[in-house]
């Protein structure tokens, strides 16, 4: 059920790393990791793997260890699975652009979806 959006929450909570070990770091991401670290407790397994993770984002056996404690605890816990994932569904979704950087967020159905930034003239569809 949780088998492909878990490891791409262990993944990008990885890469994040010390900023996410700081406590003053305000993220999406720092909201993710916060909502997990309070599930999994202190001085577990499961807690001492997101640290394992957090402190070393290029080791996957590290990386692969939290993500199968944390679906585990996503199967065990159906309240925590659907606040970690609208937490991560808000993360993803919360991408930033600087300068002259554009981001898409597109979330829903739809048969054609049109996204653009600045036209100069016309459109005809």
């Amino acid at each position: 059920m949780f088998e492909e959006v878990v490891p791409a929450i262990a993944s990008a909570l990885s890469a994040q790393g010390s900023e996410l070990l700081v406590a003053g770091s305000r993220s999406a991401f720092k909201s993710l990791c916060e909502i997990i670290r309070a599930r999994f407790g202190h001085g577990t397994p499961e807690a001492d793997s997101l640290t394992a993770a957090l402190e070393n984002p290029g080791d996957a056996e590290r990386i692969e260890a939290f993500a199968r404690y944390l679906t585990r605890v996503m199967v065990e816990d159906p309240g925590f699975a659907r606040q970690a994932l609208a937490a991560w569904h808000g993360a993803t979704a919360s991408g930033s652009a600087e300068g002259s950087a554009v981001v898409n967020n597109f979330s829903g159905q739809a048969e054609q979806v049109v996204q653009a930034r600045t036209i100069r003239g016309g459109i005809k569809f």
